[in-house]
């Protein structure tokens, strides 16, 4: 496992560089310069940086498998081939050789290596090498990744190592796993830490506005955070504030178009989306759009139900193809597959709003539906508060609205687990199947990591 992670995160450092801040797709390769050499400058400890969010284009994490893995759990999606290791997330019942949990864990791990070792590191740099501002920028950028990373574990895996140090040549690989509050405390701590030192005047322009942490971009991360976090701490003015703080504040906008958030890449209502281009290409658009390569369709006219005749996001976000066939419509852009992934994007905060403020005020109130609104309004199937008959009533209302607007996007299976809403959704009877199991490679190996009940 040590040769494993060391080799996943030097390729990531090592991968690209970039030239110029404003210039996040300008790229340069790294293999010339040694790793005893890396931290040696502001422009080496910026591609270290670049590295970073590049290792998440891998196809097991953002690439892909963080996206279809939780799809299949939502019954979204279905294989070309009925791969078992696939359908088993639909039937909800992973086991726990599954290779696709097993792979997407050493990628987020990478990815979470990479972070730690520019926060390692870069404190370290001498002020002849790298500007105080710089130093808290880089820093900030890699407490991001860190808490982005983790988010999807600890909702995935519930019981988790908790790895705040890079790992080095001879370290001792065993890192015991922690209960899901410590992973969500620190997740708070990270961003909380970027928060206070990315500037609220974003720093970067062109794609590296949108596809590099920002101060906005952390603060509506967390507000997402928070909102995973009241399910045990009952605590949603968290959520409510920070997230009314990036819809009033932040400078972002929805697009009058829902098309255009796919189709163009970094618009108005991008928070933070991963840049994929024509070299650091897209796995999923490639497989999951109607042409010879597809591997991922739409599960069938089920999904298409889910949705209103009058709905304008049902004709783009599943399309009817060749062969009878369902097609996942959010990846157009596949030849080559450049389709970048909005990772976090305005219409979730105003959705992550809309159940937060009502729990707060423990009503459909008239703030907390209107964020609903400015979503539904979009879509043109606006439902009139009376609709709500009562809380309860409304919070379901707003997860089902946030599962047509962001279908196929990864986010369903975890918002439906977190209020339970799962167990009715999918005909579960056992809650331990609500998370995934911890990969036999990585128990065998000897750390000291234990199974997840039920597996």
């Amino acid at each position: 496992m040590k040769n494993r992670i060391l080799s996943l995160t030097f390729v990531a450092l090592m991968a690209f560089a970039s030239t110029s801040c404003n210039k996040f797709l300008d790229k340069d390769p790294l293999g010339q310069i040694a790793q005893d050499e890396f931290f040696n400058s502001e422009t080496n400890a910026n591609a270290a940086v670049i590295g970073a969010y590049r290792s998440m284009m891998n196809s097991f994490s953002w690439g892909q498998s963080t996206i279809i893995v939780p799809e299949f759990s939502a019954v979204h999606v279905r294989h070309s081939a009925v791969f078992p290791e696939y359908e088993m997330f639909a039937a909800h019942e992973v086991q726990a050789n599954n290779p696709w949990t097993s792979n997407l864990w050493q990628a987020l791990y990478a990815t979470i290596n990479a972070a730690n070792n520019i926060i390692d590191e870069v404190p370290k740099m001498d002020a002849s090498m790298i500007s105080d501002d710089k130093k808290k920028l880089f820093i900030a950028e890699a407490k991001f990744l860190r808490a982005f990373n983790y988010f999807f574990l600890v909702r995935a895996f519930d019981r988790i190592p908790l790895k705040l140090t890079a790992t080095k040549e001879g370290d001792d690989l065993a890192t015991p796993q922690v209960e899901k509050k410590e992973t969500y405390a620190q997740i708070v701590k990270d961003l909380t830490e970027a928060i206070a030192d990315l500037p609220k005047e974003n720093p970067y322009s062109g794609d590296a506005a949108r596809g590099r942490a920002s101060h906005y971009g952390a603060k509506a991360l967390l507000a997402k955070v928070y909102l995973y976090e009241a399910s045990f701490t009952n605590d949603y003015k968290k959520a409510a504030d920070l997230a009314n703080e990036v819809i009033t504040a932040g400078g972002y906008n929805l697009v009058q178009d829902f098309t255009t958030i796919f189709t163009t890449q970094n618009t108005n209502e991008a928070i933070f989306e991963i840049q994929f281009d024509d070299q650091a290409t897209n796995t999923l658009a490639t497989v999951s759009n109607d042409n010879p390569s597809v591997l991922f369709f739409a599960k069938d006219s089920t999904v298409l139900d889910k949705y209103k005749d009058a709905d304008k996001r049902k004709a783009f976000t599943i399309k009817k193809g060749s062969n009878d066939n369902y097609f996942i419509g959010k990846y157009p852009n596949f030849s080559p597959a450049s389709q970048n992934v909005p990772a976090i994007r305005l219409a979730e905060i105003y959705l992550i709003h809309a159940e937060a403020k009502a729990r707060v005020d423990n009503s459909v109130s008239k703030a907390a539906y209107n964020s609903l609104k400015m979503v539904q309004e979009r879509a043109g199937v606006v439902q009139p508060i009376t609709s709500y008959s009562n809380l309860a009533n409304f919070i379901t209302g707003v997860q089902e609205e946030k599962e047509r607007e962001l279908m196929f996007e990864g986010e369903t299976w975890f918002d439906y687990v977190r209020t339970k809403l799962a167990m009715r959704k999918y005909n579960l009877t056992n809650e331990q199947f609500l998370v995934y199991p911890i990969p036999t490679a990585q128990i065998s190996l000897g750390g000291g990591l234990t199974q997840n009940p039920g597996y």
